[in-house]
């Protein structure tokens, strides 16, 4: 009777759950053991053929009644008239059976019937409990799916804000380089309003999409850090490194970015000779690892703290893998600081 109640309804009711049948043997493999003990030897063949009857009457008996009368009859109604009902049947074919008489067991053998009904009652009692077992974690399992469905759907949302988006102050510091540069540098300014344009163009195609591939995520990190470069009159020095066959891996999108943004504007710009950003992907312990590290200020001497871009890709690291990816920063030996993204190995990998 183990899943009793939830094999009663919807596709499982059609037919005894498999692992239910399974432990009943199991349980009258022990009551035969049990039986053959305590009557000083005896046939075991007999003894397990008399368990195994009476336990899968009881097991049938019971399923068919929460089939077909549950729950317009009480579940204790259900569970006492099952098991009687399976306790006389199962008495009858070990009668017939063994003896060509089915009511062999229910005339005089009253040591059989009385051991037949303290097991069958002890026998559905566990299954019961068992049952019961099985729903609280079968509850408790689905609960857990559906938060963590929550939980994806909340980061997804996220996500979305975040890439519908284009922070204000990169936007208007942006466009006023290219006014400053309109006529002393028209050069200068085109680049920059080609490379805005491409950043805005990519970021606008990601709010729609789920997943993105690495070569995707890093055109707008390459539109973004080249902005940066001009605004800053070459301050900062970029290199973007992907290793043969990872461009086409799939991931979420906009992972990358904040990581890029956070050196930028936490590790470079508070230095007045700038600095180097370096963005690299490459396979690592079965899985990919974005590095993306700077030459700045470094962890210890940031004036301001990183804001929300980290804590963000944290939070969806969780909701949509769960343990299975990472986000560390760790200050290199050379100075600055390494944001180093852990994923699994995606659609995609070499």
């Amino acid at each position: 009777m183990v899943k009793l109640r939830a094999s009663t309804t919807g596709e499982e009711g059609r037919w005894p759950s498999p692992l239910g049948l399974a432990v009943n043997f199991l349980v009258c493999l022990t009551i035969a053991a049990t039986v053959q003990l305590l009557t000083d030897g005896g046939w075991f063949l007999g003894n397990l053929l008399l368990s195994c009857s009476i336990g899968y009457s009881i097991y049938l008996s019971i399923w068919s009644a929460f089939r077909l009368f549950s729950p317009r009859v009480p579940s204790l109604v259900l569970v006492v008239s099952g098991m009687a009902l399976g306790l006389v049947i199962g008495l009858a074919l070990t009668g017939a059976v063994l003896f060509g008489q089915p009511g062999y067991f229910l005339r005089g053998e009253y040591e059989v019937l009385a051991l037949g009904v303290l097991f069958g009652v002890v026998g559905t009692a566990g299954f019961m409990l068992l049952g019961d077992l099985w729903d609280v974690r079968a509850r408790l399992a689905r609960a857990e799916r559906e938060a963590l469905a929550r939980d994806k759907a909340m980061a997804e949302a996220e996500l979305r804000v975040l890439q519908a988006q284009i922070e204000p102050h990169f936007l208007f510091n942006t466009l006023a380089n290219v006014i400053s540069h309109v006529d002393d540098d028209p050069a200068r300014a085109r680049r920059l309003l080609e490379r805005l344009t491409s950043l805005l163009r990519t970021s606008l195609a990601r709010t729609r999409a789920a997943e993105v591939t690495i070569d995707d995520e890093l055109s707008v990190v390459r539109d973004y850090l080249e902005i940066q470069a001009l605004r800053t009159d070459e301050r900062l020095e970029w290199e973007v490194d992907v290793a043969p066959g990872l461009g086409a891996v799939r991931i979420p999108p906009l992972l990358v970015q904040p990581l890029v943004e956070n050196a930028v504007l936490h590790g470079i710009e508070p230095r007045a000779e700038g600095g180097r950003v370096r963005v690299s992907v490459a396979t690592r312990d079965g899985g990919i690892v974005i590095d993306v590290e700077d030459d700045g200020v470094g962890l210890a001497d940031h004036g301001a703290p990183p804001g929300t871009g980290l804590a963000n890709v944290r939070e969806r690291l969780g909701a949509l893998y769960g343990g299975g990816a990472r986000l560390a920063l760790t200050a290199p030996a050379t100075g600055g600081v390494r944001a180093s993204l852990l994923l699994p190995a995606g659609e995609g990998a070499a």
